[in-house]
Formats: structure tokens, C-alpha cells, sequence
């Protein structure tokens, strides 16, 4: 089978997913399960979706503008500073204030805005931005924010086990919430910053024949990387809103999407959106069904994305690449 036509089943393996997603669980087997299972599973496919769709679309796009398959939304700080603007929201009891629900989505949103304009200015040389020194700004600027959640965290009291819950990620968030419009808000910040990607196929694919290359052949270079850096930082935020803290999905399924369908961007960051889909909500089965409490979905991903990512340093090394 081509390989453009492998892109073209990645949606129908995401509605499998979904179908699976919805069938399997709690509260009993199948698709005909009463209205108040769906009730409960529904919303957590959603989110399941939404969320592997920004974090793979994102990490897919960052390693083609960066040239680095390691880089990702975490690496380069932009999730530990939407984690810790959310956990300020929480610990400072903001969600009572009049800003409601919206509290932890504006604060995540900023402090991921202010990380990423931090990781810019540390890492730009003679008005460039050197991949190298990037991921390094970004490493610096994540330990920090990690340092201030562990401090929140102290200081968080009777609003610790949220803010726990925030770090190590959950799809049954808008299932207790049941907030509607911070959903809402979120998923178009999602889905319109991962479509703007999606569209920057040509331009990220230029990107692999060197800067110097992509800039003759007509891409503004360091406007290209801010805008992309922005559109990751304001994705991230909404996903970390909505579900905390889950990792290893923008970093593994870039390259899973790239071994289907080839390097070329324009279908790899899509594809990589729809694996991204249907991992997180297949991931989920197991953090729901294994044991009777919930397992958080950020501990399933790090459980499968580790040794998936060390098949992947072994295939790549048995190839001598």
C-alpha cells in the first residue's frame, strides 16, 4: 500500500479508535450501554482526540522547523509553563473569582506566552534563532517552571490533589466539570492553532533543506519559527487546561507518522494529528478498565511512550542512521 494512502486511512483509524473508545469501559460493554455510560465516555474520546490532535500536530511541526527529532512542547518549556500558570489558577483559587472557568486556560495561556518569548530572547544570536540554543533555552526555562510548580505544590494545601491531578494528566476532567464552555473555548484554540499548521506543510518541509535554502526559496525564516512557536504555545495551553500534563505524545508520534507516510510535512503533520487521536483514546481503555481507580493518563503514556521510543532508537540504529 502507498503511502499516500496510508494517509488517507489515518482518519478512519481514528474513528476506529473512537468506536472503541466508546464501547469499551466501565459500566459495561458495547455501543448499546445505557445514556448515562455514553454520558461519561463521550466526553473523554472528545478530549482524547482534541488533545493527541494538538500535542502530535505540535511536536511534528517543532521538529521539522528545529531539524531535531527530539524536540517537542515539553523540551522546549511551553507545557511546564502552561502547567504552572494553571496550577497558580488553582492554588491562588481563581476559578471563584469572576474570571469562573476561564481562569485556568488565560493563566496557562500566559505563562506559556511568556515561557516562549523567555526561550526566544535567551536563545537568539545576531537575530537568528539557532535550533541548538533553542532546545537548550528551553530546557532552562522547563527546569524553572518546574521548580515553581514543586513550590506551588508546597504551598498548594486543601488544593494539592488538583493540582497533583493537573501534573499527571486526566481525560475525566470535563466528565467532573462538566464546563461546557471552557471546552468549547478550548477545542477551537486547539483545532484552529493545529489546522494553522497543518497548512504550513510546504514551508516546513523547505525547512529540511537548511534555513539558508528555505529563505532563497521565498520562507521568511525567523517570522516563520515566531509564528510557529506562538501557535504551539497557545495549542499547548488550551490542552493543558483541559487535561494537565501528558507526555511523549508530540514526541513519538511525529516519528510513527513519518515511518507510514515519509518525511513530506504536508501529510505528515496531519497524519500525525489523527495517530495522535487515536493513541490518547486508546490509551485511555487501559487507564479506565485496568484497575477499579482511574489510572492518570500522563502515567499510561510515559508506561507505553518509553519503551516505544526505545524501539525506535534501536530500529534507527540497527538501520545506522
Amino acid at each position: 500500500m502507498g503511502k499516500s494512502n496510508l494517509a488517507w486511512l489515518s482518519p478512519f483509524l481514528a474513528l476506529a479508535a473512537g468506536l472503541l473508545g466508546l464501547a469499551i469501559g466501565p459500566g459495561g460493554f458495547g455501543l448499546s450501554a445505557g445514556p448515562e455510560v455514553m454520558a461519561i465516555r463521550l466526553p473523554r474520546v472528545l478530549l482524547g482526540m482534541l488533545a493527541g490532535i494538538g500535542l502530535a500536530s505540535s511536536g511534528a511541526a517543532l521538529q521539522a522547523v528545529l531539524g531535531n527529532p527530539l524536540a517537542e512542547p515539553y523540551l522546549l518549556g511551553v507545557a511546564g509553563g502552561a502547567a504552572c500558570g494553571s496550577a497558580l489558577a488553582i492554588v491562588l483559587g481563581l476559578g471563584r473569582s469572576f474570571l469562573g472557568s476561564l481562569a485556568s486556560p488565560i493563566f496557562a495561556m500566559a505563562c506559556a506566552l511568556a515561557v516562549i518569548l523567555f526561550v526566544y530572547r535567551l536563545a537568539r544570536v545576531h537575530g537568528r534563532l539557532p535550533a541548538e540554543t533553542v532546545i537548550l533555552s528551553g530546557l532552562v526555562a522547563n527546569a524553572f517552571c518546574s521548580g515553581l510548580i514543586m513550590l506551588l505544590m508546597a504551598l498548594a494545601g486543601r488544593q494539592l490533589p488538583e493540582v497533583l491531578s493537573l501534573m499527571m494528566g486526566s481525560l475525566g476532567v470535563l466528565v467532573t466539570s462538566g464546563n461546557i464552555y471552557l471546552f468549547i473555548v478550548c477545542s477551537l484554540a486547539i483545532l484552529f492553532g493545529s489546522a494553522l499548521l497543518w497548512i504550513r506543510g510546504r514551508e516546513l518541509n523547505l525547512f529540511s533543506l537548511g534555513e539558508a535554502q528555505a529563505h532563497s526559496l521565498g520562507v521568511a525564516v525567523e517570522p516563520f519559527k515566531r509564528r510557529t512557536f506562538l501557535t504551539v504555545a497557545v495549542v499547548v495551553a488550551a490542552i493543558v487546561s483541559l487535561c494537565g500534563v501528558i507526555g511523549f505524545v508530540g514526541l513519538i508520534v511525529p516519528h510513527l507518522a513519518r515511518m507510514l507516510v515519509g518525511p513530506d510535512n504536508r501529510r505528515a503533520v496531519p497524519v500525525s494529528a489523527m495517530l495522535g487521536a487515536s493513541l490518547l483514546v486508546l490509551a485511555d481503555i487501559p487507564a479506565r478498565t485496568l484497575v477499579p481507580q482511574e489510572l492518570p493518563i500522563g502515567v499510561v503514556m510515559a508506561l507505553l511512550g518509553v519503551p516505544f521510543f526505545v524501539f525506535l532508537l534501536w530500529r534507527k540504529k540497527r538501520s545506522g542512521s
